[in-house]
């Protein structure tokens, strides 16, 4: 019973660590994955002081003894940062899903999310890696990551439809090859 106890006070702090990482916003995705001391990184940055902070910042907590860093810096692309706030406006101005925008968006006030805010627990898949191995975390309910032109939409929504609405207005922006929709429904309580 201790041991989960305390197992559960270093997730949380992992959590809290990457969460406060000044430079982790919409465009990257962060997991993790403990196991006894040793962490295992995973997701997306959009910059690489990011991957460099991330693993950084777990170091400094007493009871993790490694860091295995394996978040996948994205290609620096033009094409793709256009890409990325094309989507980002088309999903966060979206009368139907402003919502979910930080501060509420436009229609409404801020989004209640389990947990103080952040997404937990909802599926996650990296191309080259198995659903489900790690744990994600982050601030913004829908994540956008692209690479080379290829969108995965990563976080949770509130119901069907709106993770329908944002695959269909990440899919219709110009300069878009493909859309991973990975976004999980949050289950009623």
């Amino acid at each position: 019973m201790l041991a989960q106890k305390t197992e559960a006070e270093l997730i949380q702090k992992i959590r809290k660590e990457l969460l406060m990482l000044p430079y982790y916003g919409c465009f990257d995705y962060l997991t993790f994955k403990l196991e006894d001391t040793k962490v295992t990184l995973g997701g997306y940055a959009m910059r690489p002081t990011l991957k460099e902070d991330a693993e950084r910042s777990l170091k400094s907590i007493e009871r993790i003894s490694k860091v295995e860093n394996e978040i996948e810096v994205l290609p620096l692309s033009p094409n793709d940062d256009q890409i990325r706030w094309a989507v980002f406006r088309a999903i966060y101005r979206d009368p139907a899903l402003s919502r979910y925008a930080p501060g509420g968006g436009l229609y409404g006030g801020p989004v209640n999310r389990r947990r103080g805010g952040a997404f937990f627990g909802g599926p996650f898949e990296r191309w080259n890696m198995p659903a489900g191995t790690l744990e994600p975390l982050g601030s913004f309910p829908i994540h956008i990551i692209v690479k080379e032109g290829n969108v995965i939409l990563v976080g949770i929504v509130d119901n069907k439809s709106d993770s329908d609405r944002a695959n269909i207005l990440a899919n219709g922006v110009s300069g878009v090859f493909g859309v991973k929709n990975l976004l999980a429904v949050e289950k009623a309580k």
